[in-house]
């Protein structure tokens, strides 16, 4: 199993904490919120809700397609359930159920995937879901979330609780740095974009955690005399018509999209479709997880590896932005 960091640095939270921490406040707030858990609690952070409210929290083992066809028939009698499992499982293993029973329906599911991307590391490809945002986005009438930092999981824990219908939130493991304010109230939602950092020179997009690697690389350009402007997309599904705008600004120079997916039927595809929607000429540098598997592996040098972080996306945006 990949070790856990004992020693996390001042200003970074894991996501998952910060999940464990919200659907308390959210149970406490509504009692039609139910937990299903596919033998994962400790792992999801779902185990005081468990304690604190256990005739609500339903746990199916590994058996994830029965844990959805049970969410399903909870949602048909007036609950909202909670699905939480590894984001692999959970969109592959029960894919049918979920655009089947759940969406099909348009029934008012909540779905969790954790450790989402390669970032799991040594646990290897079986368990990396790099297609679980492209199996969900396809699926009709799904909403699809990848929150960039703990507050902005805050912000989406308050959307996906009050917005009908299912809805799709991707969660990576180890802890991360927080880049975006804390949240004000219960009712802030995910901003359609997030200026993560200004420049002229390169328009990058980029969703999740890994929006922390692309903030490091563009620093590390703007001392090099490149200006990267980063954008950070939490939403991804819908996409708001605002991004358009953002790209437009940027019509005849380059843009790239960075995402710890596969650059097939990721933010990039979704992007691209939003600016052909909107007559926007566009030419987007792809960089994510290219035609294959995951493999085991430290976290960062997994990154590195597949040109996510460090020097590889370095060198990455810099020919992006030199066109």
């Amino acid at each position: 199993m990949a070790a856990t960091p004992t020693n996390v640095p001042e200003g970074y939270v894991s996501l998952r904490d910060v999940f464990g921490d919200a659907i308390m406040a959210l149970g406490a707030r509504d009692p039609r919120i139910v937990m299903l858990d596919a033998d994962l609690a400790s792992s999801t952070r779902t185990m005081k809700f468990k304690k604190t409210y256990p005739d609500r929290h339903y746990n199916f083992g590994i058996a994830e397609q029965n844990m959805v066809g049970a969410a399903a028939g909870f949602a048909i009698s007036g609950y909202i359930p909670f699905v939480n499992t590894f984001a692999s499982f959970l969109t592959r293993r029960a894919c049918d159920q979920i655009a089947i029973s759940v969406a099909y329906p348009k029934l008012n599911v909540k779905f969790f995937g954790f450790h989402g991307g390669i970032n799991l590391g040594e646990d290897g490809a079986t368990q990396q879901a790099v297609e679980d945002l492209a199996i969900m986005q396809g699926i009709p009438g799904i909403r699809c979330y990848a929150p960039i930092d703990g507050n902005d999981l805050a912000r989406v824990m308050n959307e996906v609780a009050d917005v009908e219908g299912p809805t799709y939130v991707r969660l990576s493991r180890f802890p991360s740095p927080l880049l975006t304010p804390k949240v004000a109230s219960a009712d802030e939602r995910a901003a359609a974009c997030r200026l993560l950092t200004e420049g002229g020179d390169l328009l990058v997009f980029t969703t999740s955690t890994l929006a922390a690697k692309v903030i490091e690389a563009a620093a590390a350009l703007k001392a090099e005399g490149i200006g990267i402007r980063v954008l950070g997309i939490t939403r991804l599904k819908p996409l708001g018509e605002e991004i358009a705008a953002e790209a437009e600004e940027f019509a005849g120079k380059s843009i790239a999209v960075v995402e710890e997916h596969s650059i097939h039927g990721g933010l990039a595809d979704g992007l691209s479709a939003l600016l052909d929607g909107a007559g926007i000429s566009h030419r987007i540098e792809r960089i994510g997880v290219p035609d294959r598997f995951g493999e085991s592996g430290h976290p960062d040098a997994l990154l590195e590896a597949f040109g996510l972080a460090g020097a590889p996306l370095r060198e990455r945006l810099k020919a992006a932005a030199r066109g």
